[in-house]
């Protein structure tokens, strides 16, 4: 299975000097990771992980493996600064494949026919007239604050229902004075940063963080990034708009 990596190297005068600014300021490295599918929340994004950069010094690698669980939380009413809570997590799951969600909060095989193999599918079993759940993916990731299953994406599932959910390699990276968490929704970037693809012919991207501003760009001579501007809305960027 492909590695996917994102490297910064803080060994140089340069970035040790930008490295000491960005943790004295108290400032995260936070990402967003991209998905589609019906009723994705419209209010934001779940911060995908957020690492202080006081976790950070030398060379930091973080890197993942298109290995995705499914999650489901019972709270519907989700805002902008809410963190979203995994209540239950299915087990590693291979994309083309579906689970079913039962009231007692687990999952079993099936429920969703035809699931193309890109996406996974989710069936809500609750009974009929319970209140809707609040369902999406979770990415296995290696960070300097350890590797977890972290949820990157959101969406409504009444009861009874069916969804099908498919993850993007789009990345959106931000350092950022904010002190997110993994879950936290957001709706605009809050700092200067930068977004790139994954795909079969680039799977690592060199970074590093710039000067004053502490945005984020390519390593001369490595695959280019795009920057990314204050204010910009996360969910088109990440998610071209779905």
């Amino acid at each position: 299975m492909t590695t996917f990596n994102m490297e910064f190297d803080f060994s140089s005068a340069e970035q040790r000097a930008i490295l000491d600014q960005v943790q004295r300021e108290g400032y995260s490295l936070i990402a967003y990771k991209g998905a589609t599918g019906p009723n994705q929340l419209a209010c934001g994004v779940p911060a995908w992980f957020s690492v202080p950069f006081h976790s950070m010094f030398g060379l930091v690698t973080i890197d993942y493996q298109p290995q995705y669980k499914l999650y489901v939380s019972s709270r519907t009413s989700i805002a902008v600064n809410t963190t979203i809570q995994m209540q239950s997590l299915s087990d590693a799951l291979s994309l083309g494949s579906a689970q079913t969600f039962n009231s007692n909060g687990s999952f079993v095989s099936g429920g969703v026919a035809s699931v193309p193999p890109d996406s996974l599918g989710l069936f809500n079993n609750r009974p009929a007239g319970t209140p809707p759940i609040t369902v999406g993916l979770a990415c296995l990731v290696n960070t300097p604050m350890g590797t977890n299953y972290l949820p990157f994406c959101a969406f409504t599932l009444n009861s009874q229902s069916s969804i099908v959910m498919r993850p993007l390699e789009s990345i959106l990276l931000v350092a950022s004075p904010q002190r997110l968490t993994s879950g936290s929704v957001q709706a605009n970037v809050s700092a200067p940063g930068c977004t790139f693809s994954f795909n079969a012919g680039t799977v690592e991207y060199d970074l590093q963080v710039m000067p004053r501003t502490y945005a984020i760009t390519n390593l001369p001579g490595t695959p280019s990034v795009n920057p990314v501007s204050s204010g910009s809305p996360i969910g088109l960027i990440v998610n071209g708009g779905n």
